[in-house]
């Protein structure tokens, strides 16, 4: 099965405005509903150690050399396993990336799950 890759896009907002805006919505009150991946932060200090540099390349390898192991993927981008390891579990939790068992072993397979990441500053 083929996945069909989107966008995800990064909101930069004040804390503030994120909890009002969940607030918001928890009451049943907000103001549209969004099929679109989203994810929020507070500052640009933390959208710069989210997509770090190393892990911008692992995002952007993932889709170009489908790698069979989070091994594989290190060996590609000849870097060090934990590293990638360590950074591929995170950009998961994020939702960035997916981790899928395979095998007995139970390899974890890194898939791509978005094809473009889009920036936007909260008004």
């Amino acid at each position: 099965m083929k996945l069909k890759l989107k966008k995800v896009r990064i909101i930069i907002e004040p804390l503030k405005d994120t909890s009002e805006r969940w607030l918001k919505a928890l009451q049943g009150k907000a103001k549209s509903i969004s099929t679109e991946e989203v994810i929020t932060v507070s500052s640009w200090e933390i959208l710069g150690k989210i997509l770090s540099p190393p892990r911008l390349q692992i995002l952007t390898m993932i889709p170009v050399l489908k790698p069979k192991s989070i091994s594989a993927l290190a060996k590609a981008l000849k870097k060090d396993f934990k590293n990638v390891y360590s950074d591929a579990k995170f950009l998961a939790d994020l939702g960035l990336i997916e981790l899928k068992e395979e095998g007995n072993r139970k390899t974890l397979i890194p898939i791509a799950k978005f094809n473009g990441i889009e920036l936007g500053l909260a008004a």
